[in-house]
């Protein structure tokens, strides 16, 4: 829906933590109501200053029952990156203000050395994202971690910026409530040039790398952290017609059997299609096969899957209604550049 052009506040998304809970995921701690009330009212202020410029003239849809999550990259060069935001006061006024419009309730944030560099920073904008209703998992991307000494370093930056940065904070609201995983074996140069054995090698590494991150993290303190991991929705096609050698379908299934039991949640990145019938058949082998959630994840690129905001606001509730597990959203500077389409960032 839209609401009107004269700057009506949309409604509120009330934060439902136990429908967006997974298997495994850590129950929040009760939040501090009298200490958020100024935050609360600065945050409607910022939204209501951002609808009366024009900043923003095209709404998410209204608030769905499903909480949704978004992916928040550290993106050092655009005003949307999470190593611009945090800290910055104004600009996570504004992410928080984009997350209650888009009802996002799992945050998928990458932020480099951050928490081991700046760890204060983080604490505060996960308590700040806490006391939103919005859990915070941290995301790791690097396709290193799928070879044998890029594993290594890979577990040392998990212990470094995820355990340690949790057992150091004394309020449970500046931790981190989970691992996100978006180390895609098909964005690795070597995918493009190897054959289809050597994909399925790599599909290997890929189910190896969440088997040591499981056994590393129950190891160092870090059992009550959940795991959940992006994966692109063709994966799953046996030859001819698809890109990995699987073996047989036998094989196939076993492989995502491997996965769940390290992995609990997937998020199903049905990019490039935008008509409903098409994104839930992209998603159709995984829901029902996996042991696990699967999410269906959207992108936010305009002028590829949308022509419009509009469009992708319309289509969310119609898979929305579907698929039972809900939906991610990628990502949050897609979102605000579709939002802000005459502001150049």
């Amino acid at each position: 829906m839209a609401f009107p052009a004269g700057g009506a506040t949309p409604p509120r998304a009330t934060p439902s933590w136990h429908r967006s809970r997974g298997a495994g995921s850590p129950r929040p701690q009760p939040l501090d109501r009298g200490g958020t009330r100024l935050a609360r009212r600065g945050r409607w202020f910022v939204l209501a200053g951002l609808i009366a410029a024009g900043a923003w003239s095209l709404t998410a849809a209204e608030p769905s029952p499903k909480p949704r999550g978004l992916w928040f990259w550290s993106k050092p060069g655009s005003p949307y990156g999470s190593v611009n935001v945090l800290g910055n006061p104004a600009r996570e006024d504004e992410a928080l203000a984009s997350f209650a419009r888009w009802n996002v309730r799992r945050l998928y944030g990458s932020y480099g050395a951050l928490p081991v560099e700046a760890p204060e920073r983080v604490a505060a904008w996960n308590r700040r994202l806490h006391e939103a209703g919005v859990r915070s998992l941290t995301l790791f991307s690097d396709g290193g971690a799928l070879s044998g000494s890029g594993r290594e370093r890979f577990l040392r930056e998990v212990e470094e910026r995820v355990l340690a940065f949790n057992a150091a904070r004394t309020d449970p609201r500046e931790r981190f409530d989970g691992i996100a995983l978006d180390v895609e074996p098909h964005a690795l140069p070597v995918w493009k040039t190897t054959t289809g054995e050597g994909r399925r090698a790599l599909m290997e590494e890929f189910v190896a790398m969440c088997g040591a991150l499981r056994a590393r993290l129950d190891a160092r303190g870090g059992r009550d952290l959940p795991l959940s991991a992006a994966l692109a929705y063709w994966l799953d096609r046996l030859p001819p017609d698809g890109r990995v050698a699987w073996q047989t379908a036998a094989d196939r299934d076993d492989w995502f059997a491997r996965l769940g039991k390290s992995v609990p949640v997937i998020s199903l990145m049905a990019y490039e299609r935008s008509a409903p019938a098409a994104i839930l058949d992209a998603v159709a082998w995984e829901r029902a096969h996996f042991s696990g959630r699967v999410i269906t994840a959207l992108r936010a690129r305009m002028g590829v899957e949308w022509q419009t905001l509009s469009d992708l606001a319309r289509v969310l509730p119609e898979v929305e209604a579907t698929s039972t597990d809900g939906v991610d959203l990628e990502n949050y500077e897609l979102l605000r550049r579709a939002e802000q389409p005459d502001r150049s960032g």
